[in-house]
């Protein structure tokens, strides 16, 4: 088992990375997209066939919201982050008409209600220590409702991932270094706590590999 690649003692510069996103990310994210519609599309359930309500934790400028919006029609869509400028340019693209609500909050200390039916996130977990991501994996779980869907996604540090990172990091274009890559069963055991396992998988297109994560909330 590979060791994770260890973080620097800084934390990412958010408001940077959203002012100059990499080109190369307009693919991984047409590919996660994919990826986050089908699970949603085999696993989440409404009531009283009800239009889903969906929370994207650590959303701030979502590239995943035009997508998820065209494919359900969600009857709202909350995005959570700590972000302020990320959060302003979702505001300003998001369009009138459109079932979206913006909240500045850490998952460490949401305030939304236990009554959604889809909860996800896409790299976010992994931007903490041991104990904090643990409770942030826990807190999708607090804004579901019982049944709700939770969908994560963390970087894992397989052999790809740990080169294409060092090839990064050599050429000085690495943007996250509190980003700490995930073995799965750190993830999962802590899942298991709150959710029942669907589904689980490794995104090997994602040169930085990512594994994806599908629970439903029992309790």
């Amino acid at each position: 088992m590979s060791a994770p690649v260890a973080p620097l003692n800084r934390a990412t510069d958010w408001d940077s990375y959203y002012q100059s996103v990499p080109a190369t990310a307009r693919l991984t994210r047409k590919y996660t997209s994919a990826v986050l519609v089908g699970a949603m599309k085999r696993y989440a359930r409404t009531q009283a066939g009800e239009p889903l309500a969906i929370v994207e934790i650590g959303g701030a400028n979502s590239c995943f919201l035009d997508r998820l919006l065209k494919e359900f029609a969600p009857r709202s869509y909350d995005v959570v982050d700590t972000n302020q400028y990320g959060l302003n340019l979702l505001g300003r693209h998001a369009g009138e008409g459109k079932p979206l609500r913006l909240h500045r909050e850490s998952v460490l200390a949401m305030s939304l209600p236990a009554t959604a039916d889809v909860v996800f996130s896409v790299g976010l977990v992994e931007h903490f220590n041991p104990p904090d991501t643990r409770a942030a994996v826990l807190a999708h779980f607090d804004v579901l409702r019982t049944g709700g869907l939770a969908i994560v996604t963390f970087p894992t540090p397989t052999p790809l991932y740990r080169g294409t990172r060092e090839l990064l990091e050599a050429i000085g274009k690495w943007k996250f270094p509190d980003e700490r890559p995930l073995e799965p069963p750190e993830v999962l055991e802590t899942i298991r706590e709150r959710g029942e396992l669907l589904f689980q998988q490794t995104l090997w297109p994602l040169m930085l590999t990512q594994h994806l994560v599908v629970a439903r909330k029992l309790r």
